[in-house]
């Protein structure tokens, strides 16, 4: 399952790909660097999703985020619409912005792992082996009017072409710092990601604090 969209900032405004205070979806972030994005489902759960991000140039696909997102035991009616829609392989992200959701990114943790180079591309696009990416682990929060709620735990794990560590610490700035001194509380999910990576043969995962 795959959906395509796009992202373009308003005219005249400065790039968001390089505002820290810019709410960028990771969908809109890839869309801006790389021209096109599109997500194809790999696995959808009641409970979990499972996906992959990509940008695509001459006909080639490069993968830019594999993401794992862990949904609430109970879908409140007041999302309901959207999170059918997203079920049906629509971006997070984009769809609640589009729908008038404000979005909020409670960081938990960030990170480095090692990973192959069939995770992200293909052919001469291949990185190498021994490569290490990004892992940012998340809870989505979406507001409307009065009422807030948690929607999703989501793990990301970025090709380093596309965002590394360091621009992570760049774009959330102190939010890194603070982020991971509970880490404890993440190891059920981090075991979820972990298992998802290694059903598809892509990765061990290797966390570090």
């Amino acid at each position: 399952m795959s959906a395509n969209f796009s992202a373009k900032p308003n005219q005249g405004e400065m790039n968001p790909v390089d505002r820290a205070d810019y709410p960028l979806a990771n969908s809109e972030r890839i869309q801006l660097m790389f021209g096109s994005c599109a997500i194809e489902v790999l696995e959808n759960d009641p409970g979990i999703r499972v996906s992959s991000l990509y940008s695509t140039h001459d006909g080639l696909r490069t993968n830019r985020t594999f993401a794992v997102v862990a949904y609430p035991e109970v879908i409140e009616h007041a999302f309901r619409e959207e999170h059918d829609a997203i079920v049906k392989g629509q971006s997070i992200g984009t769809l609640f912005k589009e729908r008038g959701w404000v979005l909020e990114k409670h960081h938990e943790y960030f990170g480095e792992i090692d990973v192959p180079a069939d995770l992200f591309s293909t052919g001469a696009q291949a990185l190498d082996r021994k490569s290490r990416s990004a892992i940012h682990v998340y809870t989505l929060v979406v507001k409307k009017q009065d009422s807030e709620f948690k929607y999703a735990s989501i793990a990301e794990i970025h090709n380093p072409e596309f965002l590394r560590l360091h621009d992570l610490v760049k774009i959330y700035g102190p939010a890194c710092a603070d982020a991971g001194a509970h880490r404890d509380r993440l190891d059920g999910f981090l075991m979820v990601v972990e298992s998802r990576i290694k059903a598809l043969g892509a990765v061990k995962f290797q966390a570090q604090q």
